[in-house]
Order: C-alpha cells, then sequence, then structure tokens
C-alpha cells in the first residue's frame, strides 16, 4: 500500500479512472444535435427544430473544418454565443469519440496541474492535495458526469474552465515569483479564449483579474501584456454575451420573460444552496488554515491569492442568481477556484503541521481513506459498464431495424443497486431512456438522433 501513497501513483490511478469513465460514457442528448451542421435558417438543430416536412428534419453530418465554421455562423446569429466550446464539439463528432475520450482524458491531467500550479510557485505533488481534488470534483461537485465526462458538457465546463485558470497562471506566477507573464502575443489569444468560454466562468475571471492586475501594480510586478490579455478577456467575453442568438434562444426558451425578485428566490432556494454547499466543504482546509492563524495579522501574498480565489469560487453562483436559468453545471466552474485555494492552503498546513498523530498512524489513515475512494470509485464503474453495455446492445438492435417506421425503446435496463450511494454520479441518473430520447416521436433530439443512426424514426417508451 505504501507504493500506491505516492502521489505521482495516485495521480495516474485517477487519471486512468478518469480515461475508463470517459469511455464508457455513451453519446447523448446535444452530442447528436452538434453532429450536424447547425441549420439556423430551419430553426436550428434543438428545440426550435420545426418537425413536419423533410427538408426541415434533414441536416447535413459536420464533415470538414469549413462545415464547422459555417454552422457555428448559423448558431451565433440564431442560438447561441459559446462558439468556441462548440466548435470544440463539432470537432469530435466529426473525428469521433476515441479521439475525444483521450483528449478529454489530458484537459482532465492538465486542469489538475493547473489548479496545482496556481496554488504553488512550482508545480508540487502532494498526495494530500490530489486527494482533496479528487474527492471535491467527483464527489463533491454538483452534476460531474455531465461537465467532465459527457462530451458536450465537458466541452463548454471543464475545457473552458481549464482555459480559464491558464490565462490566469501568469497573473500569479508575477505575484509569486516576480516572473513576467507570457509573451505579448501568446497572452492576446489566451485572454480571448478565456472570454469566450462560459458566461459565469468568464465574468468570475474578469473581475478576479482586475484583483491581480491591482496588485501586480501595487507590489510593481505589472507587465503590460497584463493589460493586453485583460482587453482581449473582455473582448472575448462580449462577443459571447451579446451573441444575437442568445436573444433568440431566450425569446423561444423564456417567452416575454422578466427577471423578479421570484426568479431571484427560486434560484437562491433550489439551485444556489447546493453549488455554495459543494464549495464550502471543498474550502475546508482553508477555514481551517486562517483558524490556526493571527486573525490580526498583515495577509502576505500566498493568503491573498488565497482569498481572492476564495471569492471567485462564490461569485459563480451569484452571477447565476442573476440568469433566466440557473444550471448546476456550473459548480464545477466555481468548485476549481475553489480547489485553487483549498490546493494553496493544504501546501501551507504541509509546512507547518501539527503533530497529533504519529507518522505511522497518518500513513494508516491515508491507506484507509484510499482504499475507500478506490472501492467506491469501481462501483461508479460498474454502474458505467452496465450502462454501456445496455447503449451497446440499443445500438445494434437500431442498426438491425432501420428499416422499421417507429423504434419503441424502453427504459434502459441496468442495475439500481448503487443509486443510494451514488445519486447524480452515474449515467443512469441523466438518462432514464437510451440517447435521452423523448415519448415524442416529433422531439428534435429523436429526430436528429433517427438521423444520426440513420434509421425512420425513434420513439421512448415507458414500461
Amino acid at each position: 500500500m505504501r507504493y500506491f501513497l505516492r502521489p505521482q501513483i495516485l495521480f495516474a490511478i485517477f487519471a486512468g479512472f478518469f480515461f475508463i469513465r470517459t469511455i464508457l460514457m455513451p453519446l447523448a442528448y446535444d452530442d447528436y444535435a452538434y453532429a450536424f451542421i447547425w441549420d439556423g435558417e430551419h430553426d436550428g438543430n434543438l428545440q426550435m427544430m420545426m418537425i413536419g416536412s423533410p427538408e426541415v428534419e434533414t441536416r447535413e453530418r459536420v464533415d470538414s473544418f469549413g462545415d464547422i465554421f459555417d454552422s457555428m455562423w448559423s448558431h451565433y446569429f440564431t442560438w447561441g454565443g459559446r462558439i468556441f466550446a462548440h466548435s470544440i464539439v463539432q470537432f469530435f463528432m466529426w473525428i469521433g469519440k476515441p479521439a475525444f475520450d483521450v483528449a478529454n482524458t489530458i484537459v482532465f491531467i492538465a486542469l489538475v496541474l493547473s489548479i496545482i500550479k496556481l496554488a504553488a510557485a512550482q508545480i508540487k505533488f502532494s498526495r494530500n492535495v490530489l486527494l482533496w481534488i479528487f474527492f471535491s470534483l467527483f464527489i463533491l461537485s454538483a452534476w460531474s458526469m455531465t461537465t467532465m465526462f459527457w462530451l458536450t458538457g465537458s466541452c463548454n465546463y471543464m475545457w473552458m474552465s481549464l482555459v480559464q485558470m491558464l490565462f490566469l497562471i501568469p497573473y500569479v506566477n508575477a505575484l509569486r515569483s516576480n516572473v513576467a507573464p507570457l509573451n505579448f502575443w501568446l497572452m492576446i489569444p489566451l485572454g480571448f479564449l478565456a472570454g469566450w468560454s462560459n458566461e459565469a466562468g468568464a465574468l468570475a475571471t474578469i473581475c478576479l483579474t482586475i484583483f491581480l492586475m491591482k496588485l501586480c501594480k501595487a507590489r510593481k510586478v505589472y507587465r503590460p501584456q497584463m493589460t493586453a490579455g485583460f482587453v482581449m478577456l473582455i473582448i472575448g467575453c462580449a462577443f459571447m454575451m451579446f451573441s444575437p442568438g442568445n436573444l433568440v434562444r431566450m425569446e423561444f426558451s423564456h417567452p416575454n420573460f422578466h427577471y423578479s425578485l421570484e426568479v431571484f428566490l427560486e434560484h437562491l432556494t433550489t439551485e444556489f444552496p447546493r453549488v455554495v454547499g459543494a464549495n464550502l466543504i471543498a474550502l475546508l482546509p482553508v477555514w481551517i488554515y486562517f483558524l490556526r492563524r493571527n486573525f490580526f495579522g498583515r495577509l502576505n501574498t500566498t493568503e491573498i491569492l488565497m482569498a481572492a480565489f476564495t471569492a471567485a469560487s462564490f461569485l459563480v453562483p451569484v452571477i447565476m442568481l442573476f440568469s433566466p436559468e440557473f444550471t448546476l453545471r456550473v459548480s464545477i466552474t466555481s468548485m476549481i477556484f475553489a480547489l485553487v485555494a483549498a490546493s494553496t492552503a493544504i501546501l501551507e498546513l504541509e509546512r507547518r503541521p501539527i503533530k497529533i498523530l504519529s507518522e505511522k498512524i497518518l500513513r494508516g489513515i491515508s491507506a484507509g481513506l484510499i482504499a475507500v475512494f478506490i472501492a467506491y470509485f469501481l462501483t461508479l464503474i460498474y454502474m458505467d459498464v452496465q450502462f454501456f453495455k445496455a447503449t451497446c446492445q440499443t445500438e445494434e438492435f437500431l442498426q438491425n431495424n432501420k428499416e422499421v417506421e417507429l423504434i419503441s425503446l424502453k427504459p434502459v435496463p441496468i442495475s439500481h443497486r448503487f443509486d443510494a450511494i451514488h445519486g447524480d454520479r452515474v449515467t443512469r441518473y441523466y438518462m432514464a431512456h437510451f440517447g435521452g430520447i423523448d415519448t415524442n416521436p416529433k422531439d428534435c433530439r429523436n429526430v436528429i438522433t433517427s438521423q444520426y443512426y440513420g434509421i425512420k424514426g425513434i420513439v421512448a417508451v415507458n414500461d
């Protein structure tokens, strides 16, 4: 067991776990819609899609970079502004999910490394930090299955969180080590892409960058490329937020919408507590650190950064309070900011530990926790395997019944033995039926899924 306590081995184990779960996560929901060129002329590929005539129902598969450009141009004006994330989605739906499985794992590894890099001047592998990151992402974070393993969701949230963290690293490096930020010409595209990521994360990144720039000026480590990156961050966010398609989708999803106190209170009492509650637990090392610290002492740079990332983690759900819809998928965006602060606190606590227990007892506790982690994660994989096998069988069934006018599919037949402990951490929570299809055969997802598999029609039926 001592061998498995090594941080590098733990990292490899959890990266492997992540890779396996990504493979076992099937295509679903919006994945099928983004496999086709976005047809804004006929009301897009989702929700507004007008069912009834062959011309409207037919979509062309994405088959080139030119198709992605045409698709996202139409998407920008008729559905939404997240062009960067959805371009990545369409790319992988074009070249195939196996490529995404590998790329998604690389992004996950890079995201963990970026958290550690933001928490310390140099990347330092700490067993405690890694365990806390994995625990927070896989167990605490709400809807982790759809924000890290589902193709469309991961590209919109986990991938965009990585871009936001990469953008912040030069500012933090300048404060920690007095190292100049990246080259001017690298800060420009990095800032632009971080701004054009997702709404709540981009706005939180803007606020945090303003604070970091002021701190850099106060500490006399400011560089001109910081402003260049920040300007592009604003521009990227503006392009995303003020997309004409946002207004179109808003009018369709929430016609005649007016923000009100009722909307605010609904967000505040439903999804908001779940995100904030997860953050409060993930930030436990920060609370412990400051309780041990002299309350009236002056904050050093590390402590200021800890507090800044903590504030940014809560800013994300606060921003969502003023949105027409509060999606729990922002939990991972919020959690990443919190984990930078928590990882910083853990590293600081490791430098000044309180020797209450012997090293041998501490190793035993760590080994026990790791054993519990691995056992729990194996049950997650077990459920993933069951769902994946059922999905493969359904896909084979669809191919063997292409001539049937309307194929009826019952709920995915898998075991429920671990539902009580898994909740929304497994695929089964989000998909009662194959691919997320609906009981209405003319639902846009049914039509687009049918075309993806080359069948005439598909419909969900209950037992």
